[in-house]
């Protein structure tokens, strides 16, 4: 499922990975380009409830940016 959500895009999807196994991906680009995290994980996680965090990523980085640089 791709959205967008206060500029950023978040991209998270539920695919078989090369294992066979169901692997929930997960993405948000803020709205210049720069990859802000990206991830998978093996879990039963709903592809909604992962959307919901990933947007909580985006409030966070937008109060606290300081706290998603690198050193």
């Amino acid at each position: 499922m791709k959205t967008k959500y206060r500029g950023f895009e978040i991209d998270v999807s539920r695919e078989k990975c090369l294992g066979g196994w169901s692997t929930l991906y997960y993405s948000v680009y803020t709205p210049t380009g720069y990859e802000l995290v990206c991830g998978f994980e093996d879990s039963d996680e709903k592809v909604g409830n992962m959307v919901k965090q990933m947007k909580e990523v985006v409030d966070d980085y937008i109060k606290n940016p300081q706290n998603y640089e690198e050193e």
